[in-house]
């Protein structure tokens, strides 16, 4: 593969990590568009735009219903407490992923129930899933992270044989594909986040949950509104949250939604790109290659044996990378109280010490991604081993 060598040559370049201003300059007349055309319509929360983007979300994924929220750890608390999750209720969740996963959980009054994770995915680790499972036992939840997919297969037979439920955090996953359906579809119920840096980022925060469950589908759209039903209004059924989407989000991501395909392939184009500028550093550099699915790039990671070396030397050369994520969940001191201690979860901990994420992002200009694959191949933390 031929490089442009900019650093050999001694330019410097500067390379964000996500750029925000280049990724809604194409959209700011749309953007005044659809802000004023709500501040004019008297219509400003689930209302019109939210049933057209949850009507088009189901149209996208194959869901039977599609429930707009106002974040993604909202989606995930209204899910939970759909699922019956509460004082008494054990929820297995992965050692290694955000917070929100997990701290759901322990805000309904559950516990997290922390798994190990494969030491090179950094997906659920099947054995240690099994390991975990109790009488007190209720839900699964599988994460995909960065562009790497759970084994939904396995874990929806682990399910089964225990009778569980499966809530998939496919947060970062809408139009990643497994056996021909959509991640987010694989379980009970799913969700996708649309905060503004995730593939369909909106301009603010948001989310949305599918299944093809018709009774977790009414409840959770009775918990993202104060227990309301949508059909007589301050009638509440159940005690419910303010987790609701407004029309502005909702306007503009349906709008986006409609190029959405096109950006998932700049990202994969960046994402295998870099593959192939890597795939010749192992063991010192490790990339996750699978393609037994259709991936989404959200954030490229890899995991560097000298992790903190590596990022120093892209930051000299202008390069921002980000650490996801810098502690494994049960360390973290919100969940001190669950007594976990160092060497408990040894392959989150380890992960945790050797990941390191790239700069992504549709926008990201050909130049910038040439520059960053030279400064990793060339940068003595990786090259001084090959």
């Amino acid at each position: 593969m031929r490089f442009t060598l900019f650093i050999i040559g001694g330019d410097r370049m500067n390379v964000p990590f996500f750029n925000y201003k280049a990724r809604y300059e194409k959209d700011k007349e749309k953007i005044k568009e659809l802000v004023y055309q709500v501040g004019t319509s008297d219509q400003f929360i689930l209302k019109e735009h939210v049933a057209e983007l949850e009507e088009k979300i189901c149209a996208y994924t194959g869901a039977k219903h599609a429930i707009a929220t106002s974040n993604g750890t909202s989606a995930l608390t209204i899910i939970l407490k759909a699922m019956g999750v509460g004082p008494g209720v054990d929820v297995l969740t992965p050692a290694f992923s955000f917070i929100s996963t997990a701290s759901a959980i322990a805000l309904l009054g559950g516990r997290p129930v922390f798994v190990d994770v494969a030491p090179t995915t950094g997906m659920i680790d099947l054995v240690d899933l099994e390991r975990k499972i109790t009488p007190l036992s209720r839900v699964i939840i599988p994460t995909h992270l960065f562009s790497v997919m759970a084994d939904m297969t396995a874990i929806n037979e682990v399910a089964k044989r225990h009778n569980l439920l499966v809530l998939e955090d496919s947060a970062v996953a809408l139009g990643a594909r497994m056996n021909d359906t959509m991640a987010g579809m694989l379980g009970d119920a799913g969700l996708y986040s649309f905060f503004p840096a995730k593939p369909l980022g909106g301009i603010g925060d948001g989310a949305i949950i599918v299944t093809n469950d018709p009774k977790l589908a009414r409840l959770c759209r009775m918990f993202r509104n104060h227990g309301q039903d949508g059909i007589t209004r301050f009638l509440h059924h159940h005690i419910g949250y303010n987790h609701r989407m407004d029309e502005t989000t909702a306007a503009y991501l349906a709008y986006k939604l409609e190029r959405y395909s096109q950006m998932l392939e700049r990202r994969a184009q960046i994402g295998n790109s870099y593959n192939e500028a890597f795939k010749g550093l192992l063991p010192h550099l490790e990339i996750v290659n699978d393609t037994s699915y259709e991936r989404v790039y959200y954030t490229y990671v890899l995991q560097a044996e000298r992790r903190d070396d590596l990022r120093v030397f892209l930051s000299e050369k202008g390069i921002e990378t980000q650490i996801y994520y810098p502690r494994a969940l049960p360390l973290q001191p919100a969940f001190a109280y669950l007594g976990h201690q160092e060497g408990d979860f040894p392959n989150a901990e380890r992960i945790s010490k050797r990941v390191i994420a790239l700069p992504l992002y549709a926008e990201m200009p050909d130049e910038h991604v040439e520059y960053v694959k030279q400064a990793v191949i060339t940068a003595p933390a990786v090259s001084s081993y090959v």
